[in-house]
């Protein structure tokens, strides 16, 4: 008797919280950082990269995301691939391609930011891991943000480990392709 005295709350614990989106922004500076290029600043890009060739000759990826006020009560960073006809460029490389984005300080310089540490912001903490799949689909452990509401939100992409992986993408909106900030109310 119990149990079906419980059973209205267990299974409103156990659904999913349905929130609705509020902002889904997309990368302002997107900034390569190339280990074969030490001193030398990219500037921002329309794409993506995040690289390294026989455990060496890596590129890392700076992104820079606009926050703006809203109603927002969580935020969450997202990778989304759109395949078929409509999708955007991309491509991948290696077996079990993984990647690791980190919060960095809200210091990023397109003119300035290059591989070596003493020109790029400080790493701050692990955000989220993803691993892209052959088929488009990803799949992402973490990625739940503070939201910086009116703001600056800066992160670092780099690969996960694995001496032969990488992962370059074209930021596109419509349809949705790339490394998103989402604001859900």
């Amino acid at each position: 008797m119990r149990f079906f005295s419980l059973l209205p709350f267990a299974i409103l614990w156990a659904q999913p919280s349905i929130a609705d989106l509020v902002s889904r922004e997309f990368p302002h500076l997107i900034i390569p950082l190339k280990q074969d290029y030490p001193t030398t600043p990219f500037g921002t890009q329309y794409s993506g990269e995040i690289t390294v060739v026989n455990g060496a000759h890596q590129v890392w990826t700076e992104i820079s995301f606009d926050v703006p006020s809203n109603s927002a009560r969580s935020c969450h960073l997202a990778v989304t691939i759109a395949t078929g006809s409509q999708g955007a460029p991309w491509t991948l490389t290696g077996n079990n391609p993984s990647f690791n984005i980190f919060e960095i300080s809200t210091a990023m310089d397109q003119f300035r930011d290059a591989w070596n540490q003493n020109t790029r912001p400080a790493v701050h903490g692990w955000v989220a891991t993803f691993d892209v799949h052959y088929d488009g689909t990803v799949t992402m452990t973490g990625g739940d943000v503070v939201c910086n509401k009116g703001g600056l939100a800066q992160y670092l992409i780099e690969p996960n480990g694995g001496q032969n992986v990488g992962f370059t993408w074209f930021e596109e909106a419509d349809p949705v392709h790339g490394i998103t900030y989402e604001m859900y109310d």
